[in-house]
């Protein structure tokens, strides 16, 4: 059984900078392929209203979270409740994610940043997050990830969490929707699911 239709929950999905400008695959010397197909449809098989493009190469920050946040404030419109839209951003997209959280400053929605939130987003960008959000990142990411620094200074955050997971993957932890972190995400968003057990066990070559 998946989500309810009368309850869907709707995802936004923001992908990491490596994937701009590709068809979907493109691949890392150091991380393998990046997987945003099978993400989507990670996300989609498990009854998640998935809503998510690939941005052009070089694409603006600010440009694509105004994006976002005028389709999230046209969903709200339309009805929408606020506890059924979650923003999810890997790497850069996690940075769009969170430029989101700084604008809307609603205190119902949701994100997840899987390796996004870098110091220099709070001291160069100051960013300040709002909201619930969940940070996660790998302890082999070889980026500076610092939830801790954005959480002790949001006043805005109305339930926040970090995960650190242990693969060593680092930060190709978000080329492929691994267990390990599609579940976390399954279960801030709070939707109903019945079949992520299944649904992830048919990732190829998933570890974790």
């Amino acid at each position: 059984m998946r989500i309810s239709e009368s309850h869907t929950h709707y995802l936004f999905y923001l992908h990491g900078e490596i994937v701009e400008g590709s068809d979907g695959h493109p691949h890392s010397a150091t991380y393998g392929t990046y997987e945003y197909n099978q993400i989507i449809e990670t996300f989609s098989d498990l009854g998640f209203k998935v809503i998510s493009e690939i941005r052009p190469k070089h694409a603006s920050v600010e440009v694509h979270a105004l994006k976002v946040v005028d389709e999230i404030n046209r969903l709200m419109d339309t009805g929408i409740p606020a506890s059924q839209i979650t923003v999810l951003g890997a790497s850069k997209g996690g940075i769009i994610a969170a430029t989101v959280s700084h604008i809307l400053e609603h205190p119902q929605l949701r994100y997840i940043i899987l390796a996004g939130l870098f110091p220099s987003l709070f001291t160069k960008d100051g960013i300040r997050l709002h909201g619930q959000v969940l940070s996660i990142h790998d302890s082999a990411d070889r980026y500076s990830i610092s939830p801790q620094l954005f959480f002790d200074n949001s006043p805005g955050l109305t339930r926040y969490q970090s995960v650190i997971t242990f693969t060593g993957l680092g930060h190709g932890l978000i080329f492929r929707p691994y267990p390990i972190w599609v579940e976390e995400v399954v279960a801030w968003t709070g939707a109903g699911y019945a079949t992520i057990e299944e649904t992830l066990s048919r990732q190829r070559g998933s570890r974790y």
